[in-house]
């Protein structure tokens, strides 16, 4: 705020202060950007059609290779980073980074996409047990295009459904322990509900972060105009 002597009155007229307005512009335009850009910047590429025949192809060897654990040695040459976080001594002696689980059949060609990028698919995929105990199991999975060769790179379990003559349920990803199994009594590697809130406190944050620059601002401003106030005031 800034002050004006209007010339034969004894009040003075209080009009916003351009540079603080300015500034509070500034800082919410830049705030507001930033937020606005994101989802842009990560939708630079265009999506594809995925190579269904080299995902199916890859499926096919992975899934029994690797999720059935029958051909480990194999299997390392199918996964690339992040899933591949293991020596190669522990994935040769089991100790994967993969969620195994008994699959039914030879061929996995019902996968749903996700995402298509150029050497990026995104799916999930539906596997039937062989073990009648068993319900199905739905996984997450990613492949990636690395050094020519189409390789998973991210492979979890999201669902998993009561086996026949069960009462239906459906537990989802906060329901599947890590490792080789899972239980709707698993209480390990569970989301915290705090996670939710992220983008909230976020988004909160910056809103607070505005007001606050803009009080201290306007206080600022304020101390300054009522300084010139008593400065007239002591020369009438």
């Amino acid at each position: 705020m800034f002050a004006i002597p209007v010339m034969g009155s004894t009040s003075i007229q209080h009009f916003p202060d351009p540079h603080v307005l300015s500034d509070v512009a500034r800082f919410a335009l830049v705030a507001l950007l930033a937020l606005a850009l994101i989802p842009p910047a990560l939708a630079d590429q265009k999506q594809v059609k995925p190579d269904r025949q080299a995902i199916n192809h890859l499926l096919d060897e992975f899934v029994p290779a690797v999720v059935e654990q029958k051909d480990l040695a194999r299997g390392w040459n199918l996964v690339g980073p992040p899933a591949l976080a293991v020596t190669h001594g522990q994935w040769l002696a089991g100790n994967t980074s993969v969620q195994t689980y008994p699959a039914k059949g030879k061929t996995f060609h019902g996968w749903i996409v996700n995402y298509s990028y150029p050497g990026d698919v995104g799916f999930d995929l539906l596997l039937q047990p062989t073990n009648r105990t068993m319900g199905a199991w739905s996984f997450r999975a990613e492949a990636q295009k690395i050094h020519g060769a189409w390789k998973i790179t991210t492979w979890y379990p999201v669902a998993e459904f009561a086996p026949p003559g069960r009462t239906q349920r459906v537990n989802g990803p906060a329901d599947l322990g890590p490792g080789g199994g899972a239980s709707a009594s698993s209480s390990e590697a569970r989301l915290g509900a705090w996670v939710l809130a992220i983008p909230a406190a976020v988004l909160g944050a910056i809103a607070v972060g505005v007001l606050v620059f803009a009080t201290i601002r306007w206080s600022r401003r304020r101390k300054r105009v009522r300084e010139i106030e008593r400065l007239l005031a002591s020369d009438r």
